[in-house]
């Protein structure tokens, strides 16, 4: 039997505030006035909801909704626009044309596409399921979503927004590119990410399993790949550290890096490690590692420290204090009690430079040569030899002060 016409407003607030949804709901009825059938339409809708010391946690209004009294007691609504407030100031600001809303114990969840404003971090953050956890100041975004900051741009199947600890938390396929100039053509994918916008820093890979992939995708870096369990990006200062099997691809030239610790300064094209680290320059047949190393992507050279390399095809080690290696050259210095050995040869000296491709050596200060086969040791300041031919000229303050030849074996 049909409620009298005087008494349904008043039934249908009852019915709607009864059902937990809000505080307080403003709304006009459409007319002609509808049935109680467990479908209610409404305009000019504004949703309030207060935790328990009465601070506002969002405040929503729509131009238009219908109520659905079903097991999710959820409302349909047009036009949506609205605040998601924490400790009673706005963080976030929400809108969208056409979206599903409920709430439960002080959630509220809203499926459909939403754009929501972060008003402390200017960014925006899109995705078809938001929940506002507004006690605890925490929006959770799924499903095809975007977070869009002036930084950095994060895509990910789940996102947290803490607007009280000020990190955004980023799990599963998550893939991240940089709005700084010296790092645009990266991108940086992991299956967790934690965002500390105070100190604005990413710290990826740091929850579960995963590891973390710095890849170059376009320009002078496209085909540059960086792998390591853990990195932690300073967005101040462009500035990645990866820790934990790092290996470094570099396509031109094929250089491929080893180490536990990388630290790669972006706008200065640089990688440093402070811990070994181990070279591989495979088509040229040329291995290397040594305790620290700084690599100058922009001039394809590499600086180490207590390093080594070996060249198969010349079948040589060097060993030196310090080695400066320009790498597509194939041009090595070295420095600091040097040592150059092959299989029947040692030469030792204080300085020295190594031309690979035309397995020339030059050395200076100090020299000492030693071989086998026969039985050659000789000593002077100077010395220059050809590993192919297996020629050394040694001379300054040898036994004679001609230059002496010798054949090696």
């Amino acid at each position: 039997m049909p409620l009298p016409r005087p008494l349904l407003p008043l039934c249908l607030v009852l019915a709607l505030t009864g059902c937990g949804w809000v505080d307080q709901w403003v709304g006009e009825e459409p007319s002609p006035e509808p049935e109680i059938t467990g479908e209610v339409k409404l305009q000019n809708l504004t949703l309030r909801q207060t935790n328990a010391k009465g601070e506002l946690l969002w405040l929503l209004q729509a131009a238009g909704a219908r109520y659905r009294d079903d097991d999710r007691q959820q409302l349909e609504i047009q036009n949506l626009t609205g605040e998601l407030k924490a400790e009673g100031k706005t963080a976030y600001k929400v809108q969208a044309k056409a979206v599903n809303v409920r709430q439960r114990d002080g959630q509220l969840w809203i499926e459909g596409r939403t754009t929501v404003t972060d008003l402390q971090q200017k960014g925006t953050i899109v995705a078809d399921q938001l929940v506002w956890q507004g006690d605890r100041g925490v929006l959770i975004a799924q499903k095809n979503l975007q977070a869009r900051y002036p930084q950095v741009t994060v895509t990910a199947k789940r996102l947290e927004a803490d607007s009280q600890r000020q990190e955004l938390r980023a799990l599963n396929a998550v893939q991240v590119t940089s709005s700084a100039k010296e790092a645009k053509d990266l991108q940086l994918s992991t299956e967790s990410l934690v965002w500390q916008q105070q100190p604005n820093r990413l710290l990826a890979g740091v929850i579960g399993q995963g590891g973390v992939t710095v890849r170059g995708v376009a320009g002078d870096r496209q085909g540059q790949r960086l792998q390591a369990q853990r990195a932690i990006w300073s967005i101040s200062d462009q500035v990645v550290i990866l820790e934990g099997g790092v290996q470094v691809q570099l396509p031109n030239p094929a250089l491929r890096v080893e180490g536990e610790t990388v630290r790669w300064l972006i706008p200065q094209q640089q990688l440093v490690s402070d811990r070994p680290v181990r070279v591989q320059y495979s088509t040229q047949g040329i291995q290397g590692q040594a305790n620290r190393g700084v690599f100058l992507m922009a001039e394809n050279r590499a600086i180490f420290d207590n390093a080594q390399i070996n060249s198969q095809p010349q079948k040589a080690q060097l060993r030196a204090q310090r080695l400066n290696w320009w790498i597509p050259q194939e041009r090595v210095e070295a420095s600091g009690q040097v040592e150059i050995q092959r299989p029947n040869a040692h030469l030792r000296t204080a300085q020295l430079i190594w031309r690979i491709p035309q397995q020339e050596v030059e050395a200076q200060g100090g020299v000492f040569y030693r071989q086998r086969n026969p039985r050659i040791q000789i000593q002077g300041q100077r010395a220059k030899g050809w590993l192919d031919r297996q020629e050394v000229i040694v001379s300054g303050n040898v036994q004679s002060e001609v230059p002496l030849q010798l054949r090696l074996p």
